[in-house]
């Protein structure tokens, strides 16, 4: 008699729990916390007699209560805490777990070891080839933009597995043999004279000398507190190459903090269900200097995800007069006006800013500047009217598509190796050629005559 009222307990706690389960997959009545990262959603699938008769209805139905079920996020982070606490593993492919629960980027560490190159090509002279014109690209736009008093450099920002690398796991998976876009940059920027700072090497020589981790042991990017000295260092190179005085400031206080994005962004893509214990975040205090003579240049930066933590942790905004940031040359953030790179006209913005940085850590040195150079390069150098014709010619070897489509695809395919359609963007020599419209924006902004 006791054997079968255990019998029904148990069945009925079995029955009990799957009808929660059910109920919270459709009424969502409780708001688990949602689970970082990207991932798929599936739709609903529709019934209909043709998916029913292929048999693809039935692999949609499943793929959907896959993702659908009640409380899904919860038994996801239950079971990553699982495979994390006994046998130190990650679910995720993006992360690397090294010594001392020291937590990577899969594509930080295959530049480090094997090299992110072989995610763009596996023809290394390819690869260099593309180095050579881009930082030839730099050497133009940097020789070009001076002409007009506007200063461009490049920051070489740290890479977690350039910094610390002795945290990294024993794997033969890494080792190949590594072609490294920042050493590559850095050769190349030396011998073309490039205005650059490289904060990667300036980090390595840091280490083990600050009271304050430069990097997060559960994050991707720099420390908020490295980004704060760090950037110190930034205006500091761009007030000895100017001969300008910015406005100053100094760090007065670190303190201790609960994280803040993106201090532990790696741990997050782990979605356990407690934080990983032993990881201690800082802050840091800071205020200006006075000083009269100050000027406040607008400043534009076209970068990578390092940029956050210097918006978030640095009074930018008492330092420049504007500083809008194209995230990847794909996002605009920080604009007083547009929120999209599509919206303005390219030649007359750049020509906006006194300082310009393009920022990028060493894994993304692959995709240096993101086609801002070329872009820049060729409106700098040819009149509206070349490359709109040129972009039309292109547009007419594309098919199958509607004109918008071809004109569009067209100058995407001009802006990203504009050397191929004009001759003198091809030499080593820096173009003589200008922008006819140049003139007038120089003089709308900065009352400037020009030649």
């Amino acid at each position: 008699m006791m054997k079968n009222k255990i019998c029904y307990i148990l069945a009925f706690i079995t029955l009990a729990f799957f009808a929660v389960i059910f109920i919270q997959g459709k009424a969502h009545i409780f708001k688990p916390k949602e689970l970082n990262g990207v991932y798929y959603t599936p739709k609903a699938p529709e019934f209909t007699f043709e998916s029913y008769c292929d048999g693809s209805m039935q692999k949609n139905i499943d793929d959907y209560l896959r993702y659908n079920f009640g409380f899904r996020e919860v038994f996801i982070r239950f079971y990553n805490q699982y495979i994390w606490d006994f046998y130190k593993k990650a679910l995720n492919k993006t992360i690397i777990i090294g010594k001392d629960n020291w937590l990577y980027g899969s594509n930080d560490v295959e530049n480090y070891h094997e090299s992110a190159m072989y995610n763009y090509t596996s023809d290394e002279n390819e690869m260099a080839r593309r180095l050579a014109l881009e930082a030839g690209r730099m050497c133009k736009v940097q020789n070009i933009l001076k002409e007009y008093g506007i200063f461009i450099f490049m920051t070489f920002e740290p890479g977690k597995s350039f910094v610390f690398p002795e945290f990294l796991p024993e794997n033969d998976k890494y080792k190949r043999k590594p072609f490294h876009a920042i050493e590559f940059y850095r050769q190349a920027f030396d011998s073309l004279n490039v205005n650059y700072i490289d904060l990667n090497q300036w980090f390595i020589n840091q280490k083990g000398k600050t009271k304050y981790p430069l990097f997060p042991k559960s994050g991707l990017h720099w420390s908020h507190v490295a980004s704060v000295y760090a950037f110190d260092t930034i205006v500091k190179y761009i007030e000895h190459e100017n001969g300008m005085n910015l406005n100053n400031y100094s760090v007065v206080g670190i303190h201790p903090c609960e994280p803040e994005k993106p201090d532990d962004d790696i741990e997050k893509l782990l979605n356990l269900m407690r934080p990983i214990k032993g990881n201690v975040y800082y802050k840091a205090e800071t205020e200006f200097t006075e000083d009269s003579t100050t000027v406040f240049p607008k400043y534009l930066v076209v970068g990578d995800s390092y940029n956050w933590n210097i918006l978030k942790s640095v009074p930018i905004g008492g330092i420049f007069e504007k500083s809008p940031y194209w995230y990847y040359n794909s996002s605009l953030f920080h604009h007083e006006k547009y929120k999209s790179l599509d919206e303005f006209d390219h030649l007359d913005e750049i020509l906006r800013y006194k300082i310009i940085n393009l920022a990028y850590s060493p894994a993304q040195l692959f995709v240096f500047s993101n086609g801002f150079l070329p872009k820049t390069l060729l409106y700098l150098c040819h009149d509206d009217e070349e490359i709109d014709s040129v972009a039309n010619e292109i547009a007419k070897t594309i098919d199958n598509i509607s004109d918008e489509e071809k004109l569009k695809n067209a100058r995407k395919t001009l802006f990203s190796e504009p050397e191929k359609y004009f001759n003198d963007l091809s030499t080593n020599d820096i173009p003589v050629k200008r922008n006819k419209r140049i003139k007038a924006i120089m003089k709308k902004y900065y009352d400037i005559e020009i030649d």
